[in-house]
């Protein structure tokens, strides 16, 4: 078994009695701090003051002597993490209040925090077995009852807060502390699971937003390029346009110029001619004989008889201005309507779900169970009608009526060879003879012998339509006032009511026209609106 050694007092300077400073020592093998060396030999004679043997050199610095000092100052140092001395560090109830270290446990029975030292006895001693000990922890006064000052070990139910044993009632449902935070954390398990799902639902929701977001990236990029590659064609046609109506005028420059050159020379020509015949003049005006002097006179040209003025024709063209005109305007109406498949996409998202609505029917129109056909059945019913009915128009409504924001429907007109197709505000005449006016509060387009289609404007106006449309899109846009009509198969826009003075609610508004003689027995069907339908 090793036993412990205390060095301190050999490293003691046997001047000052105390642990060496600056450790030096003398040839003879002793050493003392250097402060004291120094004094001790400019006070007396230069030897060592144990063995009186002659120091003839300047004594070094001990470096062995200097390190193992250092490791002793170390050892006796004390370890400042155990003291209490950091912000929140919990103190040991039971240190010395000068020198207190910090607790590494509280006691709930106790009611007090234990450093390492003083919480042996706890760990060691067999009374405290049933002692319960955690974390430090701080005000272990409110673990303790307030009326009695005993530690706080069960649950009151009914009361609902944490008691000591001697507030237990007779009538009182108590339970251990232990058993009611059993209660809480599954109760907290339950919450915690509650919350990750709602978590997940809303991470599924942020995917679904994202991907939402990156679908209408995608879209509004689409339709930038479809609408910068309309308006590029539509630049080269303007710029067409422009070459166009500048090539005559350019073609008169150039002839300009031409005739300039060769009426010049011309002219030039003239001038050096006449200025010949002058000098001739002057040399025959010296002349002293008479008779030569007639004979050698030179013939005087007459003046100029050509037409010196320039005849080019530098106006241009208005044969070629017109047809440029007509030219440049049908190309912007070819161009523009390519914009008509981004406005469709768009308005599909409006879509509503129209029905008819059976009891504004006239007599003579059969309705389907799914309430989504009308036909004209041919036949005259005299039927007493409800104030709703239609009764000398073959007219119905649908539903649901629009008060405001923005709806969309699709009507398939097949090979019918006529019908009206529109809307009608909610209150407008349906008796007797209609007249199909804006004012009278009936915005809708209609076909009628077979061809001939036309927008129930006041006055109407007549549609040229390039092909016989089969399926049309009926867009109403409360806010901005307007009715717009579409080819849903040729993707193109047919009519738009602009300005409209709906005044309230509007209803659908459909007409399968009569059925006389067979030619017109088809219904009209309000399909259902599937953006997928549209090929763009």
């Amino acid at each position: 078994m090793t036993t412990p050694v205390n060095i301190s007092r050999h490293l003691q300077c046997p001047i000052c009695k105390n642990l060496l400073a600056d450790p030096v020592s003398t040839i003879c093998g002793h050493t003392f701090c250097k402060g004291c060396l120094d004094k001790h030999i400019n006070w007396s004679e230069p030897q060592c003051p144990l063995c009186q043997e002659l120091v003839t050199t300047k004594p070094s610095v001990n470096e062995a002597i200097e390190a193992l000092l250092r490791e002793f100052h170390q050892t006796q140092l004390p370890n400042l993490d155990l003291f209490c001395g950091e912000r929140d560090a919990i103190p040991c109830d039971v240190c010395d209040e000068h020198l207190t270290f910090k607790a590494v446990k509280s006691c709930l029975i106790c009611s007090l925090s234990f450093c390492d030292e003083h919480l042996k006895p706890h760990q060691s001693m067999p009374r405290f077995k049933g002692h319960k000990l955690v974390k430090p922890v701080e005000k272990l006064d409110q673990r303790a009852c307030n009326t009695h000052g005993r530690p706080l070990e069960l649950y009151s139910r009914r009361e609902e807060r944490c008691i000591c044993t001697l507030c237990v009632k007779t009538d009182g449902d108590v339970i251990p502390v232990e058993a009611e935070r059993g209660r809480r954390q599954a109760v907290q398990q339950n919450t915690i699971e509650m919350m990750e799902k709602i978590i997940n639902q809303r991470e599924d929701k942020l995917k679904e937003l994202k991907e939402s977001a990156a679908k209408y990236q995608t879209l509004l990029e689409k339709e930038q390029q479809e609408i910068q590659k309309v308006f590029a064609a539509l630049m080269e046609t303007l710029m067409e346009t422009e070459r166009v109506l500048l090539n005559p005028l350019e073609e008169g420059r150039r002839c300009l110029e031409k005739e300039m050159d060769e009426k010049t020379q011309q002219i030039q020509i003239y001038i050096l001619k006449y200025k010949e015949i002058i000098n001739s003049l002057h040399h025959t005006k010296s002349e002293e004989d008479d008779i030569l002097f007639i004979q050698s006179y030179p013939a005087v040209p007459a003046e100029f008889t050509d037409d010196w003025t320039v005849s080019i024709d530098t106006e241009l063209n208005f044969g070629t201005m017109r047809n440029a005109k007509t030219a440049f305007m049908a190309a912007i109406e070819t161009h523009l309507e390519k914009l008509c498949t981004v406005e469709i996409r768009r308005i599909h998202s409006f879509s509503v779900n129209v029905t008819l609505d059976a009891e504004t029917a006239h007599p003579n129109l059969q309705v389907s169970t799914d309430s989504k056909e009308v036909r004209d059945t041919g036949e005259s019913k005299v039927i007493p009608g409800s104030p709703q009915q239609f009764d000398l128009v073959g007219g119905i409504l649908g539903k649901p009526c629009i008060m405001s924001g923005r709806a969309f429907w699709v009507v398939e007109v097949g090979y019918k060879v006529g019908w009206e197709l529109g809307v009608m505000r909610d209150g407008a005449n349906r008796k007797g003879k209609v007249s199909y006016k804006t004012s009278e509060g009936y915005w809708a387009i209609v076909l009628c012998g077979q061809s001939m289609y036309g927008a129930l404007e006041d006055p109407p106006v007549q549609l040229q339509l390039s092909s016989k449309p089969r399926k049309l899109g009926v867009f109403v846009d409360c806010e901005e006032a307007l009715v717009s009509f579409y080819d849903m198969e040729a993707l193109l826009h047919i009519y738009t009511f602009n300005k409209c003075s709906f005044n309230g609610a509007i209803c659908p508004y459909f007409n399968p026209h009569p059925n006389k003689d067979g030619t017109n027995s088809n219904p009209l069907v309000i399909c259902p609106v599937n953006q997928t339908d549209i090929s763009v």
